[in-house]
């Protein structure tokens, strides 16, 4: 269940991240555009003794359904899924759900209740959303050349997805490192992504999602290959950005870095820093040595590579040591 939640949160995140222009952590996800004030002026109904039925709007949008009322002689207001009366903007695009008097009754009075799909609070603070992240992209050391965003469709959309090095981020107008401003649920829910995938949450949460922000908008160039001390924070890095952004442009790529299994050169332990399998270096490999050795040191076998065109292949079991110098990054293929 805790994992169906964070799943949830996450998606309801990335609406509002990944809204751009009229579309929309932490609070849900529509590619419908946003609500707009209607049009329509609202007259100030009248008594009527002429009986007519409602007609059925439901499954329409809201602005369909008031003017469909309208041309019946009738007004509606709409109310939304929390129970409570817009008090502010008609929510045009909501879907009615029913009318009180429900479609048919045959009626002569002029209110109609038209229940909605969703309620002014949520549509208040998805917009508020839409509001809380900038993404500063392309001028590295001056801002003169970067460009402001404020959605990951928009920056994907950008030349500064193609040029830029990376981007940085603001939460509510500042950087985190200044503001440390506090998540929202579905913020922290991809934070709790990383920690449970045994990554990096030794900072503040939100440098933590600000770290995920800055992965989906524009990975490093080097993410994908660079060798990390310890690979498990980049994978746990991965999977949550996946969760935050799975419509990324470069989502393959990070995918690609949840599914293999590198690391570099140094010494492990096989079955605790590096997993029991078949391993093989990049293509071209020059000048490396490897070892495998029992648990006492003893040397089960080694090699000294001048060259390989194909790459260096060794397989490795649980329990021994292994040491590579100057063979650059393994990759386990089986």
């Amino acid at each position: 269940m805790k994992h169906y939640l964070s799943a949830l949160l996450a998606v309801t995140l990335m609406a509002a991240l990944t809204a751009c222009g009229g579309g929309s952590p932490a609070a849900q996800v529509s590619s419908r555009p946003a609500a707009t004030e209607s049009a329509m002026p609202t007259p100030t109904p009248t008594p009527s003794h002429k009986t007519r039925a409602v007609p059925d709007v439901t499954g329409k949008q809201f602005g369909e359904a008031r003017k469909l009322l309208y041309d019946a002689d009738f007004f509606g207001y709409p109310w939304g899924k929390d129970g409570k009366k817009w008090a502010g903007m008609a929510p045009d695009d909501a879907i009615v759900t029913s009318t009180v008097p429900a479609a048919g009754t045959v009626t002569d009075t002029s209110d109609i209740k038209i229940n909605v799909n969703t309620s002014e609070a949520e549509r208040l603070a998805a917009a508020k959303l839409a509001k809380r992240y900038e993404f500063i992209c392309g001028g590295i050391w001056t801002s003169s050349n970067s460009d402001t965003y404020h959605s990951l469709k928009e920056v994907w959309a950008s030349k500064s997805y193609s040029n830029a090095d990376t981007c940085s981020v603001k939460i509510d107008g500042d950087y985190v490192d200044y503001s440390k401003p506090t998540l929202l649920p579905a913020e922290q829910a991809i934070v709790d992504i990383v920690a449970a995938n045994g990554g990096d949450v030794s900072s503040v949460p939100a440098k933590t999602f600000d770290t995920e922000l800055r992965l989906c908008a524009k990975p490093a160039p080097d993410f994908a290959t660079l060798i990390w001390a310890k690979p498990e924070w980049k994978k746990a890095q991965a999977k949550a950005a996946l969760a935050l952004c799975p419509e990324a442009p470069h989502a393959a790529m990070l995918q690609e870095v949840v599914n293999t299994v590198k690391l570099g050169d140094g010494t492990h332990v096989v079955g605790k820093e590096m997993e029991p399998g078949t391993y093989r270096t990049n293509p071209s490999t020059k000048d490396c040595y490897w070892s495998r050795t029992t648990g006492g040191g003893n040397i089960i076998a080694n090699d000294f590579v001048g060259f390989a065109p194909d790459g260096v292949t060794v397989t490795v079991y649980p329990g021994e040591g292994f040491e590579s110098q100057r063979c650059g990054a393994w990759t386990k293929i089986g």
